[in-house]
């Protein structure tokens, strides 16, 4: 079937069109809502700005098909293959594209506000600036991707794969990341108020300048974490472990440190006001400069600690 016949079916009623096969087919700007193309082959399919509200396309294969600018709100794409596919400035809300394989898919600016991207393949993916609010990224593949000033509040990313994204300036206030792997991620001048990181990988990750107040890292893994500058004020780091990381002009004002590990990091000027240290780990820490809260000396482990005034404790 091409493109002509199956606009003249569409214009005479015909709406089912499962496994057709249209590779290739130029269908830029038509009006498809509620088509059904379930399966159907459409690699390298020109949809720009195709109007696809409410369609069937559970299982089709899109292989860098262009839909930039196309119109899916509603539509299903679950089990859909759009590898390399191109959905920039697309709108995609509350759109279903559990399990689709977005691998190396541009969706720059795109819409995905209360779409359902559980266990989804978006590794290499290009995001930057994309809305994801309120979205299901449960299990979801987001190695490598691209998520520059993306906007990603109250999402969920429980179990997560991030390892290595670029999440610089994005926006993650109150989203779920329990037990996410941000390994090696970029997440520096992120916004992570109130952000669940609980159980988080986060180990060798660039925290820089980001903003953790209120945040949930209980048992969080921040080894060799870069946190400089980043803000802290109120974070829940109890049992987290931060041995290795860099907190040099961080703010843990009234954060909760209950056997936190911070052996060997470096806290050059910190801010710890309010904070009880009594049960810290902080052997071989660096607290040049630091400004600390009560400090328990019998309880606290500060072997090897290098103080305020840089001598070394004990």
């Amino acid at each position: 079937m091409d493109a002509k016949e199956l606009l003249r079916q569409y214009t005479a009623g015909e709406r089912d069109f499962h496994t057709a096969d249209l590779d290739g087919a130029y269908l830029s700007e038509t009006d498809l809502s509620g088509v059904t193309l379930r399966k159907a082959t459409l690699v390298e399919a020109d949809l720009r700005k195709t109007n696809l509200v409410g369609a069937d396309l559970v299982g089709a294969n899109l292989k860098q098909a262009n839909l930039s600018g196309a119109h899916l709100t509603g539509a299903h794409l679950n089990g859909a293959v759009l590898t390399g596919a191109d959905l920039s400035e697309a709108d995609l809300g509350g759109v279903n594209l559990s399990r689709s394989d977005l691998r190396k898919a541009i969706l720059t600016e795109a819409e995905l506000t209360g779409a359902h991207l559980h266990d989804v393949q978006l590794d290499r993916a290009s995001m930057n600036r994309v809305n994801l609010s309120r979205t299901d990224l449960s299990r979801a593949h987001l190695e490598q991707v691209e998520l520059t000033g993306a906007n990603l509040c109250r999402s969920n990313l429980t179990q997560a794969n991030l390892r290595q994204a670029n999440l610089s300036g994005a926006h993650l206030e109150r989203a779920e990341l329990t037990g996410a792997n941000l390994r090696q991620a970029d997440l520096s001048w992120a916004n992570l108020e109130g952000t669940n990181l609980s159980g988080a990988n986060l180990e060798g990750a660039n925290l820089s300048g980001a903003n953790l107040t209120g945040a949930n890292l209980h048992r969080a893994n921040l080894i060799g974490t870069k946190l400089t500058l980043a803000g802290l004020r109120g974070a829940n780091l109890d049992s987290a472990e931060l041995s290795g990381a860099i907190l040099t002009e961080a703010d843990l004002s009234w954060s909760h440190l209950n056997n936190t590990n911070l052996s060997g990091a470096t806290l050059h000027k910190a801010i710890l006001i309010d904070v009880n240290l009594s049960s810290v780990i902080l052997r071989g820490a660096d607290l040049v400069g630091a400004k600390l809260g009560e400090l328990n000396t019998p309880k606290a482990n500060l072997s090897w600690a290098v103080m305020p005034d840089g001598t070394f404790y004990g």
